[in-house]
């Protein structure tokens, strides 16, 4: 199916240009224009090309091209307008955006992505004129997802993470996004070499943690922008936005089906909805308490709940002081994993290559010192390990216990981690505790309270002889994903590894 085409930020001393090339080409211009934003309209070939004028630059939108001609046409104004990822001489694309964080209902989702410069064209391509603060239904942005994932067969990579309304709520959310940031980034480039990427990121008030890395990234040979509104200029940037977009619209969906009022939707989460204001006032009405997924700070609800001004926000409870001086160093240069990874306890100040993972007095879960002499809690270690690692693959004996369904019920200390599913896994927990487990976890991913993703892996489990277990700390060495285990055993096998694991 052809789509529309748009060239943006096109400079005043090509507006001429491109008319004239145009009407050369047997083009017809209309003798009125439709808006105050109109320049120009341009009939040729059955198609139209419209000039918008964008704060000194001109964005051109043209009508599908249904012609050979109209194909031949379009190639040309490309040629005419300069596109910034073509000018770079590096050979990687690397751009970053988020999406959510103005909405007032939902995840802040931030995308990264990663693909060789030659397929810039066919992105574009792709992705055309979307427009990602236009609002749209879910099957769109879902449609347009399919065409974007069948990229990943010509080098294409992306990632996208999450960051919980509550934690927006409560702190301030630079400086968790400046953390997941380097997070994606540093996933990215496992895959491509640093010295050949353009990294782009919108600016959305980057801080010292983010600056101090991209900083060395540029050391090592990368090539850094940041720049406001890059999604306009940046065609990996636009792409990030859109993945991001439609993560986040994946999971509205699924929080609509469950928290939905009688002959009320939710729209769209942002503020400026009218759909969705209502929702909130009928929500009051009801006198439940707000649902997890409502920003409780924005003005919009604290004028619902009787107060005046903005939410005082504090800075995030990721304690760097947990970190090893090992891990500190080694996430500075994007390495850590769960080979480096290893904790300070803030009371006896052991070096700790594990966790114990228990109830405290409220039976909600909590992380505790290792040490038998000291068994302390350690607080904050879940949103320390959130943001600086987020992976957890938990073996067989964590899902049968059901303890992380349980958490994510009463408690928060698995919520926001993306859970990785080894299909060792799968296979021994079907059971009826272990199906009914693998159920309720799928169910709060579907929402966006976890993300849980299947390990692609079943092939090599079949044809391995290696033990279930060596296959589960296997994966979790490659993916650097937390392990956490209910079994003795496998404790053993995770510290003969020297590996970093949560246990019972």
């Amino acid at each position: 199916m052809a789509k529309p085409k748009t060239w943006k930020n096109v400079p005043k001393e090509k507006w001429e240009q491109i008319r004239e090339f145009l009407l050369s080409q047997g083009g017809v211009q209309d003798k009125e224009v439709k808006g105050v934003k109109e320049v120009w309209r341009i009939r040729v070939q059955g198609s139209v090309i419209t000039l918008y004028e964008k704060e000194e630059k001109g964005t051109l939108f043209g009508t599908p091209p249904m012609s050979s001609k109209v194909k031949e046409i379009y190639q040309k104004i490309s040629e005419m307008v300069p596109i910034v990822t073509k000018e770079t001489p590096k050979q990687f694309l690397v751009g970053l955006d988020e999406t959510g964080k103005g909405e007032v209902l939902g995840h802040s989702i931030l995308a990264g992505v990663a693909f060789p410069k030659e397929l810039a064209e066919k992105v574009e391509e792709t992705i055309g004129s979307i427009d990602t603060k236009r609002k749209r239904v879910f099957p769109y942005w879902d449609r347009m997802f399919v065409e974007i994932d069948e990229l990943k067969r010509s080098g294409l990579d992306f990632i996208t993470e999450r960051i919980p309304p509550w934690h927006v709520d409560r702190y301030n959310l630079n400086k968790i996004m400046d953390l997941v940031y380097q997070r994606i980034i540093s996933h990215l480039l496992r895959r491509v070499p640093v010295e050949d990427c353009q990294i782009t990121i919108d600016d959305y008030g980057i801080g010292r943690i983010l600056g101090d890395y991209l900083d060395l990234l540029s050391e090592k040979g990368a090539e850094i922008h940041m720049e406001s509104r890059a999604d306009e200029k940046y065609v990996q940037v636009r792409l990030a936005s859109v993945i991001a977009k439609r993560e986040r619209e994946r999971v509205m969906v699924n929080i609509s089906r469950k928290f939905s009022l009688p002959n009320v939707p939710m729209g769209s989460g942002n503020a400026g909805d009218v759909r969705t204001l209502k929702w909130l006032e009928e929500w009051k009405k009801t006198g439940k308490p707000w649902p997890w997924f409502v920003k409780q700070s924005f003005v919009t609800v604290r004028k619902l709940n009787g107060k005046i001004g903005k939410a005082r926000k504090l800075a995030p409870p990721i304690h760097h002081r947990l970190l090893s001086d090992k891990s500190k160093e080694s996430f500075r240069f994007g390495n850590l994993s769960v080979a480096s990874l290893s904790i300070v306890c803030p009371d006896c100040g052991e070096i700790l290559k594990a966790c114990i993972i228990s109830p405290d007095e409220k039976e909600k879960l909590v992380a505790r010192c290792i040490n038998p002499k000291c068994r302390q809690i350690i607080p904050y270690l879940n949103t320390t390990l959130l943001y600086y690692h987020g992976y957890i693959i938990p073996d067989s004996s964590a899902i049968r216990a059901r303890t992380i369904s349980r958490d994510l019920e009463r408690g928060r200390f698995f919520e926001n981690f993306t859970l990785l599913i080894h299909p060792v896994v799968r296979r021994e927990c079907d059971t009826r505790h272990g199906r009914k487990e693998l159920g309720a976890l799928a169910d709060f991913s579907s929402m966006g309270r976890i993300r849980m993703i299947d390990i692609d892996e079943e092939e090599l489990a079949l044809k391995t002889e290696k033990l279930p277990d060596e296959l589960i700390a296997e994966a979790s060495q490659r993916l650097n994903a937390i392990l956490y285990t209910h079994d003795r055993a496998m404790c053993e096998l995770a510290s003969s590894k020297g590996m970093f694991y949560l246990r019972k």
